[in-house]
């Protein structure tokens, strides 16, 4: 039994696909270079985040009813007075969160799956009240999208594609049938504990701008299931295009049963728009091709008849008299064209085929997983058929670029990740299993985990040629994740970060609920974060919703959520790397505090400038100070790294001061308020911030300051020099020429790192919750940047030792600012415009600045001298850059990216 017969009813509507496209580009994995267009929509001029960046991945049925009803007899029904179940909806889940739409990977996005999609046909009106119930849930079984063609040729992007789903419904769980004719057939030997389904899937509406957008025609049918054949396809008669002259049309499946010939072409016909109806191709037989003769026709498809698709999905069935059901069973079967030299083949059926049920895998290794083959011969089960496998990565290799950067170009390897006999026999039934090994296929794409996998397989004693096989539900499709040893006790910084800001990066959408790449973020959403971590894979509210993260990774961040740990510095490579995030951190503050500056028009704003810029001066010697650290104990400063210039808007390296955004913005009151009070904002202002392991509960509030981060790398200097795991030195490396406020030290003992350290927090934050001031009687950042808020200076009240904004008045013009655009990015300035011009020259000046500064920091001291003259180039060029006009006509002018101007520094 499948779909395929009767009793069987047919259903159209609109399915809703709305993937998120970011992780649709393999480069947009690599969090080094990941930019902050890459969650933006693509535009004529740039791919940036493909058509969907904020796709929710969610899959779901809209509209969707009953349009006709089959039963055993023959005879059907579209009326609902006949039939009640005609005109009942055909929805996802009433009771939980919709289906996800999933790619097995970036290069291989050919066989997306649907996982916790739960089908429901329920009748809401007809009857009214008290009317007997009808319907009934089912769990569909993941499967993915199959024989994926060009249905429309004229289209562009996705819109132009059509494939089918195969599956069963599983647990059906039974409401009633309503007095439904269809639904008693369909339960006349009890409940049905399996259902078939297959549905059509076409014309994606990939336009922003289109009310329809992320919909898409859905057409399917619903019949009874049994557990002697495949879920996912019908181990039948499989009818192939004839290649000469290239047929219009694609694939189709046939059954001869019950004195029937059941045919499928709901996938099979070509379309005159996208979702449209049937294109004319002349009139369409169904035929048998006998070994002599010409071809016996059995009837036409009248696939031009008003609402034909929407009524049949695309399923006919014609009667044989026992000769044709003979000569059927014997021979091939074929769809055939009339011309007036006599039918000629469009589709024509292979005499041996065979089909793997599922072909789709994720293997954690040593797993091991079989796929089920099965054979045919004329629609027959084929015993005893060698069936020959090799490695095809051609697949996969099509898909390695997929923008304008490529991705990982190795695909495939190493062979010895998966290994699997040559060939496998098929048994009496026509059936033959295959087993799958995988073992660890290291890192040979560095920032995707694993390996993807392409295995294509035929009846005989050779496998195809390699490429020869172009469509992806006939090879079998394999990620193999990379191995991975979880510490005992993972922390946020080397263990969960990496892995969360990879998501955090490509599924933008996630970001107002919780911010993955923010530590206290994280921490807040923690008891959910649990409840998701800890969800069965086939549940619709699993995390990861891509099932893209290998089964030892998720138990680590399980492990971690139940006991989280910022950092661990007990040991020197914990250190220079806490150190190495100290730098960043330092840096990552300069750009939005130099952006501000920029915005302040010549002469306008003279308080407010000097304070932001004196700001900026210390900035840099922190940064130096951290450097001068890490150099000292034998580490060294890596600034020339792609990822070493953030992403804006986002978070701070390390994901510290949680429900922080930090953004390029032109100088305000709000700017500042929002953003920098935030980065600067005291430890002891704020509940007191803990992070490393002890017996108190560790998801307590907590800001997670840069005070706070500042103390504990104070903590680890103390106890690694005591037990003599590091020493200080290499002062020949370090830098110490400094002309501006403070002291620039050269690390040459634990007294003086912890002195860099107290400059940098005393500087920042204040010598104390009620002494704002540093040692030098400068005030502490957070405090300079709250008289600016303020609009007054900070005054010292000797008698009752506080502090009060009641100075003089430092004033604030709105108007003195040019009206930069937030956020600049090159890909928002018109292509040619002079805008983009100087927004690259910035870029490559400021690209050119971190070189210099990776030179000074490593090894050359001597070359800040020529880094400082970059600088001041970097200060003309963004003057510049604020009074053009950004070109986007809402009065706007152009501002620094600090983007690189390639993908990685070179």
């Amino acid at each position: 039994m499948s779909y395929l017969y009767t009793p069987r009813l047919v259903f159209a509507g609109q399915f809703q696909a709305d993937v998120s496209t970011v992780n649709n580009d393999p480069e947009h994995f690599d969090s080094r270079t990941f930019q902050p267009n890459y969650e933006l929509l693509q535009t004529a001029n740039s791919a940036n985040g493909w058509w969907n960046p904020r796709g929710t991945g969610a899959w779901r049925f809209f509209g969707a009813k009953v349009q006709q009803v089959y039963y055993r007899d023959g005879t059907s029904s579209d009326d609902p007075n006949v039939d009640p179940v005609v005109g009942a909806a055909i929805n996802g889940s009433d009771v939980r969160v919709e289906g996800k739409l999933v790619d097995l990977d970036p290069m291989q996005q050919m066989v997306s799956e649907i996982w916790g999609f739960q089908i429901v046909l329920q009748r809401f009106t007809p009857g009214g009240v008290g009317a007997p119930p009808l319907g009934f849930r089912g769990d569909f079984e993941v499967a993915a999208f199959a024989d994926i063609w060009n249905r429309f040729p004229p289209g562009q992007g996705d819109a132009v594609y059509g494939a089918f789903y195969q599956s069963v419904l599983n647990a059906v769980e039974w409401k009633g049938d309503g007095g439904s004719r269809f639904l008693q057939e369909l339960s006349a030997s009890g409940v049905p504990d399996r259902l078939s389904i297959k549905f059509n899937v076409d014309g994606i509406d990939q336009d922003a701008t289109s009310t329809t957008f992320t919909f898409g025609r859905v057409v399917g049918t619903i019949g009874l299931g049994s557990a002697g054949e495949p879920r996912r396809f019908v181990a039948g008669k499989a009818l192939l295009p004839v290649p000469v002259p290239p047929s219009p049309l694609n694939t189709a499946y046939a059954m001869v049963r019950d004195n029937r010939l059941w045919l499928d072409v709901g996938n099979s016909l070509p379309t005159q728009s996208s979702g449209g109806p049937n294109l004319p191709v002349g009139s369409l037989y169904a035929a048998i091709l006998p070994s002599s003769g010409a071809p016996v026709l059995l009837g036409e498809i009248e696939y031009q008849g008003p609402n034909w698709f929407t009524r049949t999905a695309g399923v006919v069935s014609f009667p044989l008299t026992a000769d044709l059901v003979k000569l059927a069973t014997t021979n091939p079967v074929a769809v055939v064209q009339s011309s007036a030299s006599g039918p000629q083949p469009l589709l024509m059926e292979s005499p041996a085929f065979v089909r793997a049920d599922q072909f789709v895998f994720r293997f954690n290794p040593p797993q091991t997983l079989d796929a089920e083959f099965w054979a045919t011969s004329l629609g027959n089960p084929a015993a005893g058929q060698t069936i020959s496998l090799a490695y095809d990565p051609t697949l996969m290799q099509q898909q390695a670029t997929q923008g304008p950067v490529p991705g990982p170009q190795t695909v495939g390897q190493p062979q010895s990740a998966l290994q699997f006999p040559s060939t496998v026999t098929t048994g009496p039934d026509g059936r033959a299993n295959l087993p799958m090994t995988s073992a660890d296929p290291g890192d040979p794409r560095v920032y995707i985990d694993g390996q993807v996998y392409g295995i294509t397989y035929g009846l005989g004693n050779s496998a195809p040629p390699v490429g020869s096989v172009q469509n992806p539900s006939l090879i079998l499709n394999a990620l193999v994740f990379s191995g991975f040893q979880a510490p005992e006790e993972p922390t946020w910084l080397e263990n969960v970060q990496p892995i969360f800001q990879q998501y955090a990066n490509l599924y933008p959408i996630m970001r107002p609920i919780v911010d993955l790449a923010n530590f206290a973020s994280v921490m807040s959403r923690r008891s959910i974060l649990q409840k998701v971590f800890d969800t069965p894979i086939h549940d619709p509210n699993y995390m990861p919703v891509t099932r893209d993260l290998s089964a030892p990774k998720r138990e680590m961040i399980r492990k971690w959520l139940a006991k989280p740990v910022y950092m661990r510095l007990d040991s020197k490579p914990d250190l220079m790397q806490a150190l190495q995030l100290a730098v960043e951190l330092e840096h990552s503050t300069i750009p939005p505090y130099l952006t501000a500056l920029y915005s302040i028009k010549a002469g306008a704003n003279g308080e407010v400038a000097d304070l932001i810029r004196s700001v900026v001066i210390e900035e840099m010697l922190h940064m130096a100070l951290s450097s001068n650290i890490l150099i000292s104990i034998g580490g060294a400063p890596k600034i020339d790294r792609p990822d070493f210039v953030p992403s804006y808007p986002g978070p701070l390296p390390g994901g510290l001061r949680g429900g922080l955004t930090v953004r390029l913005r032109r100088c305000s009151i709000a700017q500042i308020r929002d953003v920098f009070l935030s980065i600067e904002e005291p430890e002891e202002t704020v509940d007191p911030a803990r992070g490393r392991s002890d017996s108190r509960d560790e998801t307590q509030s907590h800001a997670f300051t840069i005070g706070w981060f500042y103390d504990e790398i104070d903590k680890a200097l103390v106890n690694l020099a005591a037990s003599g795991e590091i020493s200080f030195g290499h002062t020949d490396r370090q830098v110490a020429d400094w002309s501006g406020p403070g002291t620039l030290l050269v690390i040459r003992s634990l007294e003086d790192a912890r002195a860099a350290i107290r400059e940098i927090k005393e500087q920042g934050e204040g010598a104390g919750p009620l002494n704002p001031d540093d040692p030098e009687h400068e005030l502490a950042h957070f405090y300079r940047f709250s008289e600016i808020v303020e609009g007054r200076r900070l005054v010292f009240h000797p008698e009752t030792r506080t502090f009060s904004y009641s100075g003089s008045r430092i004033p604030f013009d709105p108007d003195g600012v040019w009206p930069m655009l937030d956020d600049p990015d090159m890909v928002l300035y018109p292509p040619g415009s002079r805008a983009l011009i100087l927004a690259e020259q910035f870029s490559r000046t400021y690209q050119a600045l971190l070189k210099g500064l990776h030179r000074t920091f490593n090894g050359e001291p001597g070359y800040l001298r020529e880094a400082i003259g970059l600088m001041y180039s970097v200060d003309l060029a963004a003057r510049e850059l604020m009074r053009t006009p950004s070109g986007l006509k809402d009065g706007s002018t152009a501002g620094p990216t600090f983007q690189l101007t390639a993908p990685g520094m070179v």
